[in-house]
């Protein structure tokens, strides 16, 4: 019963996703849905909320209450399930991430005919993938979270089915990811073999008992459990699958995989490495130095060149686990806690990003060149205000949480010893600024021709949404402190001193009293 409680959250989500489709299934035998190709859903066309959007929102506002309801309880160190901060942390991000990308994907799924109750379900698995992924603390769980995640971003990658771009997209994402997880299988094998658990606490304090680099069989499992996470992070030079699957999927689909497969996959790199893994980390630091200077270096110069917005953001989206990768490195509590609070700025500015990205390029997604961007700030002053703020964010200009959550990654890297990261670091955002600033320049500074395509006013729903990514990168970049501090308590790996009365999970093997 102790595990049904701490995994209350992913329970709603899969409760919802079950619910949805039912509800689904039962109105279109009754004749009341819609047909195979049409929106779903009570008035996908007169701004009424369809019934499987509602039901999306509550659960995974309902997951986000649960999550901060577990935040006062503990578990032991060898439990299956983690109940600490740094669950809760990327627990809100995951939420915050899937809230916005529900909230701005209506108009989307309504303009190009998408089934709505599919799209909410598969959201809400991928989700409790997610949550899963972060939470576990034993290999096998940890493989079912990334699959469960996986599996249901391959199909949403080709939700279009009419599209032949999307179909691509979910093919080669597939035939990828597929190989990322027999890496990470067999990573997982190798690492039960050297500790003789799956357990990674047990494996942590096994591992530290012992010199790491002469056990060939930990180096090796530790070696392809690496590499099975940069495939799923996009990290140089794993990272070919991320621009055509980000620009085939519907761009929705995009923003979810760009922020929440990321900050999960990122997330458990980060506890499994830094934590568990951190007695070993002369086997794997040199290689995740390696990754995080390929990573920042190469996308940021392939986008250079790159004419297509959503292309461009997809490379970007590449740099920016570079940066994040930038913390792992450091291995210190200012490192978790930066890389953490980076992530959530970035989840927030990527999901508003690729919002207008898809507002702006029309039915069919025919609008989406940075040509095509010429004059929107004084069409569409709204959109273009907060396009302008996303990108500056992204590029790392203050007063934004982009800029912050940078200045503390570097600061973590500079207290780490690590100054050709740094430098690296300050380098690459130099040349990410031309890519940024010339997709600002479009909006401001040249004029549309008479023919170019207008997108629409936004809904009111819509700018709301818009206006808080808004809001939040803004407060994130002018209070920092705060947000950064209560980072830091939260990603403390110290344990509780003692679990909170009848919210402890027990381990399978309980220790005697």
């Amino acid at each position: 019963m102790n595990h049904w409680v701490a995994l209350l959250p992913e329970v709603i989500l899969s409760l919802a996703a079950m619910f949805i489709l039912m509800h689904d299934a039962f109105a279109r035998a009754s004749g009341g849905g819609a047909g195979a190709d049409g929106a779903a859903g009570g008035g996908a066309g007169d701004g009424r909320m369809s019934v499987d959007c509602l039901v999306t929102l509550y659960s995974i506002a309902g997951a986000f209450i649960a999550s901060l309801w577990l935040m006062d309880a503990s578990a032991p160190p060898d439990a299956m399930i983690a109940l600490d901060g740094f669950r809760v942390a990327a627990d809100t991000i995951l939420c915050g991430g899937a809230l916005l990308v529900v909230s701005l994907s209506r108009d989307y799924l309504s303009r190009e005919g998408l089934r709505s109750p599919e799209f909410h379900a598969l959201i809400l698995l991928a989700l409790v993938g997610m949550m899963v992924l972060v939470a576990a603390r034993d290999l096998i769980l940890l493989f079912v979270g990334l699959e469960l995640m996986s599996i249901s971003v391959y199909i949403l990658t080709g939700f279009v089915r009419k599209n032949p771009r999307s179909s691509e997209a979910s093919l080669k994402y597939f035939i990828v990811g597929a190989f990322a997880s027999a890496f990470v299988v067999y990573g997982m094998a190798l690492l039960y073999g050297a500790t003789g658990t799956t357990r990674l606490a047990t494996a942590a304090e096994r591992i530290a008992a012992a010199p790491a680099g002469g056990d060939l069989l930990l180096v090796a499992g530790i070696g392809l459990l690496l590499i099975g996470f940069a495939f799923k992070i996009a990290a140089v030079p794993f990272h070919m699958w991320a621009p055509d699957a980000y620009d085939g999927a519907p761009t929705p689909v995009t923003s979810f995989m760009a922020t929440g497969v990321k900050a999960a996959a990122f997330v458990a790199l980060l506890r499994v490495l830094t934590v568990d893994l951190g007695g070993a980390a002369e086997v794997w630091k040199g290689a995740v130095w390696w990754l995080a200077i390929l990573t920042m270096i190469v996308p940021n110069l392939i986008a250079l060149s790159q004419q297509d917005v959503k292309r461009m953001l997809a490379y970007s989206s590449v740099a920016h686990a570079g940066y994040l990768l930038v913390g792992v490195v450091a291995a210190s509590e200012l490192g978790r806690s930066a890389s953490i609070f980076y992530l959530a700025a970035y989840t927030v500015v990527t999901a508003g990003s690729f919002a207008i990205v898809f507002h702006v390029a029309g039915r069919g997604d025919r609008n989406q060149r940075v040509q095509d961007y010429r004059g929107l700030g004084w069409r569409r002053p709204v959109l273009g205000a907060a396009l302008l703020v996303f990108l500056l964010s992204l590029a790392g200009f203050p007063p934004t949480a982009g800029f912050v959550g940078k200045l503390y990654l570097l600061r973590a890297a500079v207290d780490a010893g690590e100054i050709a990261l740094a430098v690296t670091l300050v380098l690459t955002s130099l040349v990410a600024y031309y890519y940024y600033l010339r997709v600002v320049w479009k909006m401001y500074f040249e004029a549309a021709p008479e023919d170019a395509h207008t997108p629409p006013p936004p809904r009111p729903g819509f700018n709301l949404a818009i206006g808080t990514c808004v809001a939040l990168i803004l407060l994130g970049g002018l209070f920092p402190g705060r947000i950064i501090d209560r980072a830091r308590e939260a990603l403390a790996d110290v344990p509780a001193d003692a679990p909170a009365p009848g919210m402890v999970v027990q381990a399978e093997d309980p220790p005697s009293p």
